[in-house]
């Protein structure tokens, strides 16, 4: 029997998936739960596993193609077990492998000959490898087409552009073409203004200075589908709770940060306003029972936002031990659909760069998200934002004013403490 793998949707908002990376071959065997291929997504890379035991039959998608959820990526022959193919399945991958090539073994042996051969006549170029043009500036700047095209320097056959490109090289060094290859600048246009023999990297980045140049800086795969999440936060109704905690309350404990902290007292605060546990679909809310809440994580220019799960259940020791397991697996592009799933409010934290206040954007699919400050004596400040459309502005002021309240609360984060030492 046939298993088909299609394209998963790993997360609320995707709706396309791109193959970074097949962990399986063509007549590979994979075992139930194995991860057969790496998918990106619009939040991270993730492993898509096989929910049947077989031998992957046939890829359909190759690495680097996006395609749209649902569609068939590549299907598994299920009836076999491993180190025991049948031989029918075994005249099957032949037969398939034989179909996609449309050649019988000799005919084979001659494609590959014939290959051998256009390979090794290479070496002798034709005079005629290069456009008219391409001859004629050639020969106006000096430049041996044959010979530059025989040490791979110049396509075949070669163009204008390509002779030029060749010819103001010379005038750069290999720094300084460093830096225009990330400018997108003209190798021409730089040599006719700068009028030197051999320019320099400081020569260049002086020239970028003082034409005030953007460097082009390509949009990452990951970041694009932040864009996409972005745009649909748009849509959602807004309002905004600012106020100030006092976390000057709080206990030193080793390795509990204040992060833990504030995870931890805002997912015990969400278990009394069931609205913050809630998610809109069409004209129903889903309640879910445990506080779920998804912690926003910066990995250089890329941003990722896993999900602590069941916060009410655990001590901040638990909570900590999730949180650095899910940076190390975000540095790393390990982030499972587990990892990213589930939650329904979300916390963002940059008062380790000393910034004052600030509001944060509500991810899609969630009921809110706090926007922590910096400490200052004691205090911090926060940006509660909502969404309207699951919580009205009464329901919400209650809930803030409870979450700020147990930071007065001396036996409870006393209670809390003891969880832990």
């Amino acid at each position: 029997m046939e298993y088909k793998i299609t394209m998963p949707q790993l997360t609320d908002t995707m709706e396309t998936g791109k193959i970074v990376r097949w962990l399986k071959k063509e007549g590979d065997y994979v075992q139930e739960n194995e991860p057969v291929v790496e998918v990106e997504t619009d939040k991270a890379v993730m492993e898509v596993p096989s929910f049947r035991s077989g031998i992957l039959k046939k890829i359909f998608v190759e690495e680097g193609e996006e395609v749209p959820v649902g569609t068939q990526i590549a299907v598994i022959e299920t009836d076999v077990e491993k180190g025991k193919e049948k031989s029918s399945h075994k005249e099957e991958i032949s037969k398939d492998i034989k179909e996609k090539h449309k050649e019988s073994k000799e005919e084979l042996e001659k494609k590959v000959l014939e290959q051998i051969k256009q390979e090794e006549e290479k070496i002798e170029l034709p005079e005629s490898s290069a456009s008219p043009s391409a001859k004629k500036l050639a020969k106006e700047l000096g430049i041996d087409i044959k010979k530059y095209q025989e040490q791979g320097l110049l396509p075949v056959p070669a163009h204008e552009k390509d002779i030029k490109e060749l010819f103001y090289k010379n005038f750069f060094t290999k720094e300084a073409l460093e830096i225009l290859q990330k400018y997108n600048l003209s190798l021409e246009e730089v040599v006719k203004q700068i009028k030197k023999e051999k320019i320099s990297k400081k020569d260049i980045l002086k020239f970028i200075q003082n034409n005030n140049i953007p460097q082009i800086v390509p949009i990452s795969d990951v970041q694009k589908r932040v864009i996409e999440n972005l745009q649909r936060s748009i849509s959602i109704p807004v309002f905004h709770i600012y106020e100030e905690i006092k976390t000057g309350n709080i206990p030193d404990i080793e390795g509990i940060t204040l992060t833990v902290w504030l995870i931890k007292i805002l997912g015990d605060t969400m278990q009394n306003h069931y609205r913050t546990r809630a998610k809109l679909e069409g004209d129903i809310y889903k309640v879910y029972p445990n506080s779920n809440i998804c912690v926003a994580i910066a990995v250089e220019e890329e941003l990722f936002v896993p999900v602590i799960k069941n916060v009410n259940l655990k001590s901040l020791k638990e909570i900590a031990d999730d949180l650095n397991k899910l940076k190390e697996k975000a540095k790393q592009r390990k982030l499972t659909l587990e990892d990213l799933t589930g939650s329904t409010f979300s916390l963002s934290n940059l008062g380790m760069f000393n910034i004052l206040s600030f509001d944060a954007i509500i991810p899609p699919e969630r009921v809110g998200i706090v926007a922590i400050g910096t400490e200052i004596r004691g205090k911090t400040k926060i940006t509660f934002s909502f969404d309207h459309r699951i919580i009205n502005g009464r329901e919400a002021a209650i809930f803030v004013d409870e979450f700020k309240n147990r930071f007065l609360d001396k036996d409870y984060l006393n209670k809390l403490k003891k969880e832990v030492v």
